[in-house]
């Protein structure tokens, strides 16, 4: 059996972004080839240390995606267990940041429970993306790229910072 200390995060949480929209479903637009291509997932730790020998992490994950010719805007859709989400967002930008893990606990602890805390994510939430163009079309969907995966070796894919409080 698994235990999770009681202040660990398992909630994916969005970090807002400049330039993101929510998508209002209208007519259906028109699949144009070829899909959104060069996804690259990475994760990033911060970490905040207090004078009580504890820390606040936080893990993100980052996926950024290649420019799509034409694109006004792109959409990305939650891929789940149990199917695709009927919602999309909506954002001008090519990178979206998710908060994936956290937690506050001693600092002789490190980042502790995150590689439980994303092995979660990485089976049950991925994203997939599509550009928006104009005259209702958009592009066909990206891969599927699960939330807390990365697409580089893990030794090269995160980045920590650490900031005093």
């Amino acid at each position: 059996m698994l235990g999770l200390d009681v202040s660990s995060s398992i909630a994916a949480q969005q970090v807002e972004q400049p330039g993101y929209i929510e998508s209002v479903n209208s007519q259906s637009p028109q699949v144009v080839q070829p899909p959104v291509t060069g996804l690259v997932s990475t994760l990033s730790d911060e970490v905040k240390e207090s004078t009580t020998n504890l820390i606040n992490w936080s893990t993100y994950w980052n996926l950024c995606w290649e420019a799509y010719p034409g694109a006004k805007e792109y959409e990305l859709q939650k891929v789940l267990v149990d199917g695709e989400s009927p919602d999309l967002q909506r954002q001008s930008d090519r990178c979206f940041h998710l908060q994936a893990a956290s937690n506050q606990n001693l600092k002789s602890q490190g980042l502790l429970n995150r590689d439980l805390i994303l092995l979660v994510h990485k089976t049950q939430l991925a994203y997939r993306v599509r550009a928006v163009l104009d005259d209702n079309r958009v592009s066909e969907w990206s891969t599927v790229m699960a939330v807390g995966a990365t697409t580089e070796p893990e030794s090269n894919a995160t980045s920590i910072s650490v900031n005093p409080s």
